[in-house]
């Protein structure tokens, strides 16, 4: 496999002692930018692949010192809050609002980091981990960052890292291709197995999804576990959750693990300047998700619900 040049990439987080994303305790690294906009999405800060402007209008003193500070022109003033122009953001590379900012009310979500001093984050946590444990790459989507991806893969594979990769599988495959021999597992998203309400719930279609899913059952030697994000009224009736564990099985996989929608990102999205507009999906008890198990293991897949996981 031809050799990639060593690169950094943006992150907007780094999160310890997770249980829930792979075996053991894990290091999760959470990439920016993403190729779908889910509207259950609990990380907006993670939809755009550059840093930007994360702002709490509740701090803001109306100074105008972020205005002037701005050398791209993007912040207007809209009454009782700001206004940011995110593809003039996009340009930025001094980030001189956030640093005129006295109040905190404006701070600078994601950051360049170089593969190296990553690296050396990654191993402080190693003690934590035991002997299971290890890192899992997040987002945002990973493999929108391929290089980035498979270099920091191929450095912890070979440090004898055990490496996890949450993908929504929305990429071209010469994207994720490079990074297959430095997986331990993946957690590959499906969401409903019709392509227009897909496209409806997530601005994207879903044949790119299923193909890549195919591909890396074929080509892809680690552990692949299918996860679904159950959203009453958009794929939790039996025809959708009986179609895709039809689907599973095409791929030879047997394994799915189901996550009850939540609304923990709510707060997040006025300081990316979004709307919040998923407050009308009920969050899935344990009956609802009991049933959704029972039929996927009548259908011979095996099926975790939530943090029950045999991880």
């Amino acid at each position: 496999m031809e050799k990639l040049v060593p690169a950094g990439g943006v992150i907007f987080d780094i999160q310890g002692f997770s249980v829930h994303d792979g075996p053991g305790c894990r290091t999760l690294i959470f990439f920016k930018g993403c190729s779908l906009r889910c509207a259950w999405c609990s990380n907006p800060e993670g939809l755009n692949q550059f840093p930007e402007p994360l702002y709490n209008s509740s701090k803001c003193t109306f100074d105008g010192l972020c205005i002037k500070a701005c050398p791209h022109n993007a912040i207007t003033s809209a009454g009782d809050h700001l206004v940011f122009d995110r593809k003039l953001c996009n340009q930025c590379t001094t980030y001189d609002c956030a640093s005129a900012c006295c109040t905190s009310a404006l701070k600078i979500g994601g950051y360049y980091i170089e593969i190296e001093e990553l690296f050396q984050k990654i191993q402080r946590d190693r003690q934590y981990w035991g002997s299971n444990g290890g890192i899992t790459l997040t987002g945002g989507e990973p493999f929108l960052q391929p290089d980035f991806a498979a270099n920091l893969l191929e450095k912890c594979y070979k440090s004898y890292i055990h490496t996890a990769v949450e993908t929504c599988g929305n990429i071209p495959w010469k994207n994720i291709a490079p990074s297959l021999d430095f997986i331990d597992w993946i957690f590959y998203d499906l969401k409903h197995p019709d392509n227009e309400k897909h496209f409806s719930m997530t601005s994207a279609g879903n044949d790119l999804i299923f193909q890549n899913a195919k591909r890396l059952s074929e080509n892809f030697t680690g552990r692949l576990i299918f996860r679904i994000p159950v959203i009453p009224g958009f794929n939790d009736d039996e025809q959708t959750i009986t179609s895709l564990a039809e689907f599973i099985k095409t791929t030879g996989k047997d394994e799915i693990n189901i996550l009850p929608v939540h609304h923990l990102g709510r707060e997040k999205y006025t300081l990316t300047g979004r709307n919040y507009y998923t407050d009308n999906f009920i969050v899935p008890g344990n009956t609802e998700m009991t049933k959704i198990r029972n039929i996927f293991e009548y259908e011979g897949i095996r099926c975790y619900i939530g943090s029950d996981t045999p991880f």
